[in-house]
């Protein structure tokens, strides 16, 4: 088991008040009240009122003259000081931002309650109460910009502090670096719970969708005891939330192809026609979305004005554009049997003539002229080639040895789709207990772009479907014991989902081509050799099988479930926070293998030496792939699956001690277990 134990110790100097920390997507709202000696007032009521919702607080100070009102969702704030024997006083415009540790402080004037003093229009209140630095963003500021896609992550690219390694737009933390530590120490918190997908390669994390988001804050300073999921920074977003009023947007952002400018090396712009486009390319970028929010409210039945609020948001991205690329593809001759290629072709051997001789070496007898004769192709091959699998080349081009070079120009068509959802409530039982829930959806497409092979069934290297979803829930309670004590719950459910799906699945392709004794489930793979499933910039030449290399499906979902409790107490001088968090994450993956064969041609047409071994330079895989000459031949079921678990728990204890006057300490302790890996199964 791995122990991993962090203190953290900073003080802050000239600092005016002492609390704990907030949550991930709230803020705190203290202060000192004292009279015009400026000496403490203890027993001052105070009435903190969020002037969107109504949502109402109350506090108290205790005898040093602090108060402190956690758990405060952002945004704009009233607040209300009564004391007997002074006059009421009113501060009015105060804003609240995500992760705010906001100090109002006021000064009580002697006279009747009756009599009230107000304060509005004040400058913007300075941070003093933190060791943590950070960057808040508005979300009506992000949704303004025009940033590609609309990612979150994307923040990080205007904060100091981080490096960003791309110029694209990415839903992931692997183009970011924090104050230069590794893309995998920051973490993501929506609505104050975990959102990183626990075990992706990438750092995928859920992408809330812009016209919901409240602030977007990214911490990049020392950090509270209560992040534990970070070694550099943390990304937090707070989705809006209802108010009293209903309020509701539609947009549509993008551009087409007649908005697009002509590139400085670009013979046309993309609408004009050209050679291979006579419509012009395609290029089409739109994000329709839409939100709204307000009171629930159903008629003669529920009032939820001043209690129960709802906010939702919708977005959709549709991208169709293409971009050309030069590769190869069979050519004519070649799939006839010529393998001369201009005179270029290595010589072709015979694997029906291979034999041992009596001194025990090996031989095998040429092709004369490097062309395999059509009647000595293999009915299997014979039928797939019937398919005309392949588009044809449109490019001179030259040869090889082994094959064509460059004689194949295409422009991929890209058909990319995105869906999300995202959904928040918010309920205020009463001024000492509120209940919220949040769900967030991101569903993608997995539409590739085909190449040089037109028949998808075959197509080893962009003939998939591979669509990602991902969702998070989480729900929370606060609940206020007292003026001085308050506790906070939250549980969520983060799952990426990731398919991949194959077009020749349970088809029977074996029965279909005549090649027998194969499972039905798959195409099977004609080579052993593939480019990356979804390699669109290079079609799969020669030493692919020109593609000819399908692969199994596969499905792989991760989830990760987290618990919280913490609890905040102010005593005196000092704001206690403990809490207590467990993180479980789960990973399922399938994986089909190749159950219909993996099939081997190379060396089949090369010449032999003495030994047996292939001669260099000599013969052709694809040649071999015609004569149906089979090498070896590999065949794979998993008969398990891949379901890892792991967890982790951990505890922290804060406490900001003001310790004089102008000196803040700021004391953390997180103690953490991460279990190792274990199977669902013990397999």
């Amino acid at each position: 088991m791995q122990l991993q134990r962090c203190v953290v110790i900073s003080a802050l100097l000239f600092g005016l008040v002492s609390i704990a920390s907030p949550q991930a997507d709230t803020g705190v709202i203290t202060g000192r009240v004292v009279d015009a000696s400026d000496a403490a007032v203890p027993n001052v009521q105070i009435s903190i009122v969020q002037t969107e919702t109504n949502f109402h607080f109350t506090s108290v100070t205790n005898n040093d003259g602090i108060y402190r009102v956690q758990s405060l969702q952002p945004g704009p704030y009233r607040l209300t000081f009564e004391a007997q024997g002074f006059k009421r006083l009113v501060r009015e415009a105060i804003t609240l931002r995500v992760g705010d540790v906001l100090p109002v402080d006021v000064t009580m004037q002697v006279g009747a309650v009756t009599e009230s003093v107000e304060v509005t229009a004040q400058g913007t209140l300075l941070e003093t109460e933190t060791s943590s630095t950070g960057t808040v963003t508005e979300g009506n500021q992000l949704y303004k910009l025009n940033m590609y896609q609309r990612y979150i992550t994307n923040t990080m690219s205007i904060v100091p502090g981080v490096s960003n390694q791309t110029t694209g737009g990415t839903n992931g933390l692997g183009a970011f670096n924090v104050n230069g530590q590794r893309t995998s120490g920051t973490a993501v918190f929506e609505d104050g719970v975990f959102a990183n997908d626990p075990l992706a390669s990438n750092n995928l994390v859920i992408k809330p969708i812009m016209n919901s988001v409240d602030e977007v804050k990214v911490l990049t300073g020392t950090l509270p005891a209560e992040y534990g999921h970070s070694a550099s920074g943390v990304i937090t977003t707070v989705k809006k939330s209802g108010t009293n009023e209903f309020h509701g947007a539609a947009s549509d952002y993008g551009r087409t192809r007649i908005m697009t400018h002509r590139q400085y090396f670009n013979l046309y712009t993309t609408a004009q026609p050209q050679p291979g486009n006579p419509n012009g390319v395609p290029a089409w970028f739109m994000m329709p979305d839409g939100n709204g929010g307000g009171p629930v409210v159903i008629p003669h039945v529920y009032n939820g004005r001043n209690r129960t609020f709802w906010y939702s948001g919708y977005s959709k991205l549709i991208e169709k554009k293409t971009q050309a690329y030069t590769s190869v593809t069979p050519t004519p001759d070649e799939l006839k049997g010529d393998f001369t290629f201009g005179g270029l072709g290595q010589p072709l051997y015979d694997p029906a003539t291979t034999r041992q001789n009596a001194d025990g070496t090996w031989t095998r007898d040429p092709f004369p002229t490097r062309i395999i004769p059509l009647s000595r192709f293999d009915p299997a091959s014979a039928k797939i080639l019937s398919y005309n699998i392949w588009r044809l080349p449109n490019m001179p081009g030259s040869f090889s040895s082994t094959g064509p070079v460059s004689n194949f120009t295409y422009d991929p068509p890209s058909r990319t789709f995105f869906e999300d959802f995202s959904e928040r409530v918010d309920h205020q039982v009463n001024s000492k207990f509120r209940l919220y829930a949040s769900w967030t959806y991101n569903h993608e497409n997995g539409l590739e772009r085909p190449t040089s092979i037109q028949v998808a069934a075959f197509d080893g290297t962009t003939g998939y479907n591979a669509p990602a979803t991902q969702q998070n829930t989480s729900v929370g309670a606060t609940y206020v014991v007292s003026p001085t004590d308050l506790n906070e719950f939250r549980v969520s459910f983060f799952r990426p989902r990731n398919d991949f799906f194959v077009p020749s699945e349970n088809q029977n392709w074996g029965a279909i081509l005549g090649i027998p004794n194969i499972s039905s489930a798959l195409m099977p793979s004609f080579n052993p050799t593939a480019l990356s499933p979804g390699t669109y910039t290079t079609a799969p030449d020669y030493a692919q099988l020109y593609g000819l290399t399908v692969q199994g499906a596969t499905r792989q979902i991760r989830q990760a479930e987290s618990l919280r409790d913490d609890y905040t107490k102010v005593h005196g001088a000092h704001a206690f926070k403990i809490g207590y968090e467990i993180l479980y994450f789960t990973d399922n993956f399938y994986q089909q293998g190749y159950p219909s064969g993996q099939f081997n041609f190379a060396n089949t047409t090369a010449g032999l030496q003495t030994n047996g071994q292939p001669i260099p330079n000599t013969g052709n895989t694809f040649a071999g792939f015609e004569l149906g000459a089979v090498s070896s031949v590999n065949f794979s079921t998993y008969t398990n699956t891949w379901q890892p678990r792991s967890s982790i728990n951990s505890i922290y204890f804060q406490d900001d001690w003001k310790f004089s006057r102008n000196l803040t300490l700021n004391l953390g302790l997180r103690w953490s277990t991460e279990s190792p890996y274990h199977t669902a199964h013990g397999q």
